[in-house]
């Protein structure tokens, strides 16, 4: 197809800090490598966007309103999106995430532009409301298209929604297609991600804090900002570990921060494909994972060959398996040697291409 034909926007609420706001953000700048007139849509920015976009990706700010009912401020913004793919010639329309899926459908409907929404966390949660899960479940019938990231989100739905539907995993950012780091590793037990409370941060640090009296040298750190910051800061007072466990911040060169570290947990409740996990991984860091829903965990680590799982919500069996690799530094390196070679799985020009091949077919209806 010639790059004239080929116009494609990505609509997003905000560009902000998030794994969501990061994939689009990649995927959009891959597509643009490949030729395509790319669009990247969001709402009125609220904050500081935090994802470099090619130079090439056309950026549009929709004006939402901000007075009248709920209702009013909804339909507005379907019909400014609307308005908006028309006026760019918009082929496909990629949404990312809750509302904005929902609006993308709408704002679609009896167009010449193909809907493609693309659910990036556990559907029940994403949809967390039985209005949103009602909407979410009819509306998606029409779209042209349906990302999920595994297969029990796509199982959520109905098979009208699942026949048309595919499983796509998320390109590597290339800060983490790097070598493995070989030397001796920081005594450093890392997360990263937002402070929220599906994160269950809390119970990562009680379970370091059981283990550290025996293990003096590690340290915790937790990267990432959030509404919970302020709790879980007087939590590790509480526990009088605040020599040993580090609220870092935000962090914007995340593979340099954590590739020496030698092991990463992902302590959540509930995740569509943890970005923050992947990422790890690709470093080659032994990694710790809840097998959370919907299955994104589960679908990328083989336990105890390339990472450990463990249940939702189990603080002793996370301090066991924290135990189990600082007792086992062979095993801490197999897993971590293991774990790196998800990096061929998600090399950035091969996920994108998965993308844009799957794409490429409502382009030519």
């Amino acid at each position: 197809m010639g790059a004239d034909r080929e116009r494609i926007a990505f609509y997003i609420s905000t560009l902000q800090m998030g794994g969501a706001e990061r994939v689009i953000s990649n995927l959009a700048n891959g597509f643009c490598d490949k030729g395509w007139k790319v669009f990247m849509i969001t709402e009125n920015p609220d904050g500081k966007e935090c994802y470099p976009l090619h130079p090439k990706v056309e950026r549009v700010m929709l004006e939402a309103p901000e007075n009248g009912s709920r209702l009013h401020k909804a339909a507005a913004r379907i019909t400014v999106l609307r308005r908006c793919v028309k006026e760019l010639r918009v082929q496909v329309l990629v949404s990312f995430i809750g509302k904005a899926n929902i609006r993308a459908v709408l704002a679609t409907r009896f167009t010449k532009t193909k809907s493609i929404v693309s659910v990036r966390s556990a559907p029940a949660r994403e949809y967390g409301t039985k209005v949103r899960r009602i909407l979410a479940k009819v509306l998606f019938r029409f779209a042209e298209g349906a990302v999920f990231q595994t297969e029990e989100a796509r199982d959520f739905f109905a098979p009208s929604v699942r026949r048309k539907a595919i499983v796509l995993m998320s390109p590597l950012h290339s800060d983490f297609i790097r070598p493995r780091f070989e030397g001796e590793r920081k005594r450093e037990i890392v997360t990263v991600g937002r402070l929220h409370k599906v994160k269950n941060h809390e119970m990562l640090i009680r379970a370091f804090a059981a283990v550290a009296p025996d293990y003096p040298d590690y340290v915790l750190k937790l990267y990432g900002d959030g509404d919970t910051k302020e709790k879980l800061a007087a939590l590790i007072a509480e526990l009088k570990m605040q020599d040993r466990v580090k609220l870092m911040g935000s962090c914007g060169q995340v593979a340099e921060a954590i590739g020496e570290a030698g092991i990463f947990v992902l302590s959540s409740d509930v995740e569509g494909m943890p970005n923050a996990l992947l990422e790890a991984m690709a470093l080659g860091l032994a990694c710790v994972s809840t097998d959370c829903p919907c299955g994104g965990p589960r679908t990328v680590i083989k336990d105890g060959e390339n990472g450990l799982l463990i249940p939702v919500g189990d603080t002793d069996a996370l301090t066991r398996a924290l135990r189990r690799i600082m007792d086992d530094p062979e095993l801490e390196e197999r897993l971590g040697v293991n774990a790196a070679k998800i990096k061929e799985d998600l090399e950035p020009k091969k996920v994108n291409q998965m993308w844009m091949d799957y794409i490429a077919q409502f382009m030519k209806a």
